[in-house]
């Protein structure tokens, strides 16, 4: 569906109403309600189980971490060691989505996409990314939480959401080890070897600026990622991906290693002595002096400065207060996360929300029409005409409402998260209506 599809309805009997922004950020108010199905789904700690005994295993710590990346296939591996396809719906990371906020960014075959409303911006062809995703999902949340009680300390996770035939970033590599874990759809990936294993943050490639062609070697791997495969990808290795004729959704669950590393966590630790209350003048004073080449500081005084400031740490660091000090900010960063999560969980959507066990049926008095595989959607009351145009992919969708309510689930659509997003669009626009539960006027929303 293009961006023209959410133009005001011309159906002057219909309530005028205009359409909700459906960017990402709820009002605040109680929880929304669960989907009635969700307590049959596996939550974080089933999924956490499962990842730990059938992925994490002795064979994987011995020769994939940290050293080679790891395809787990879930179609011969004969374990189910990725339980996501079984706990996330389409409209989980519909709602996932409106509450991300800032945290959502949007792209069109590796181009910013600037659409505001995320659900046109999807049936436009655009990518969607959510930073921090696990604030914004109760089973991601707990997952995340409990893997990094077991093994890393702090976890988070990245959706990404991408549409047929395209893809959200170009071949880049990360400071951070990865388990890509696939929801639904197909993406083809290709691997390539790490120009510098390892790397820290500042030394990442294909982020701001594309990899210099010099340093992209011929793939190593090559393969599609189907629903419940696992991919790990150590920090350093470059990497592209793209889908084909399907969507593709998988969760990243990151642990940020290079923050992890002895190197990194003695610099925090040296900013962080030499800014406590207790430090001498000396070294108050030798951190402060600019290092400018007009500073009319001598070689001398810098070298002086510098001796104090060492001096200083020196006589106070150990490997015991290093590790303290790590375990502090690591309890700090999680504190964080939870008070994220708690209050991300606490905002209510805006409006009601089209769910996959829910029903749906026309407006009373409105008839639609469209071509199979058309590219325009034709909705009538009385002498009223609207017209919306559509991607291919729907018109089996739009051809199959009628005026008896239907439940979610049963409409044809190929792409579920399409589906979610072309019925909350209609519904926006007034055109359809929508059902708690059963066909009963009374549980209308």
């Amino acid at each position: 569906m293009a961006a023209a599809a959410v133009a005001q309805p011309q159906l002057p009997e219909m309530p005028e109403v205009e359409l909700a922004p459906a960017r990402a950020g709820y009002a605040s108010g109680g929880p929304p309600a669960e989907a009635p199905a969700a307590s049959t789904r596996p939550g974080g700690k089933e999924i956490c189980a499962a990842f730990n005994d059938f992925f994490l295993t002795p064979e994987f710590w011995e020769k994939h971490w940290e050293q080679y990346p790891y395809h787990f296939c879930a179609a011969s591996a004969g374990q189910a060691a990725n339980l996501l396809p079984e706990a996330l719906c389409a409209h989980d990371i519909a709602d996932l989505v409106r509450r991300s906020g800032s945290s959502l960014k949007m792209f069109r075959k590796g181009d910013p996409c600037e659409e505001e409303n995320f659900l046109v911006g999807y049936l436009d062809g655009a990518s969607m990314i959510v930073n921090q995703a696990e604030r914004y999902c109760p089973s991601v949340y707990e997952f995340c939480r409990i893997l990094a009680a077991l093994h890393f300390h702090h976890v988070f996770a990245v959706v990404y959401l991408t549409p047929p035939n395209s893809f959200a970033v170009r071949i880049h590599n990360d400071d951070q080890d990865v388990f890509l874990l696939q929801v639904w759809g197909r993406k083809h990936w290709t691997i390539r070897d790490a120009p510098q294993l390892g790397p820290y943050t500042e030394e990442m490639l294909g982020k701001d600026e594309p990899v210099p062609p010099e340093l992209i070697s011929e793939p190593i791997m090559s393969f599609d990622m189907a629903a419940g495969d696992i991919l790990y990808i150590p920090r350093g290795f470059l990497h592209e991906a793209r889908t084909s004729s399907e969507p593709s959704l998988h969760i990243t669950v990151t642990m940020p290693t290079s923050d992890y590393c002895w190197g990194v966590q003695l610099v925090k630790h040296l900013m962080q002595d030499i800014h406590a209350r207790d430090v001498p003048p000396e070294v108050v004073k030798a951190r402060n002096t600019r290092l400018e080449a007009d500073s009319g500081a001598e070689d001398e005084a810098i070298n002086t400065n510098i001796e104090d400031i060492f001096n200083h740490w020196e006589s106070k660091i150990s490997v015991d207060g290093v590790l303290e000090a790590f375990e502090q900010r690591m309890g700090r960063v999680n504190e964080g996360q939870e008070r994220a999560h708690n209050q991300a969980m606490s905002l209510k959507p805006p409006r009601p929300q089209v769910t996959e066990d829910r029903r749906v049926r026309l407006m009373y008095g409105v008839s639609c029409w469209c071509e199979p595989d058309g590219e325009v959607a034709v909705f009538k009351r009385d002498t009223q005409r609207m017209e919306l145009p559509i991607a291919p992919t729907a018109a089996s969708l739009i051809r199959s409402l009628t005026a008896r309510p239907q439940k979610v689930s049963d409409l044809p659509c190929v792409d579920t998260f399409e589906r979610i997003c072309v019925l909350q669009l209609l519904l926006d626009l007034d055109v359809v209506q929508l059902f708690t539960r059963g066909a009963d006027e009374r549980t209308l929303l």
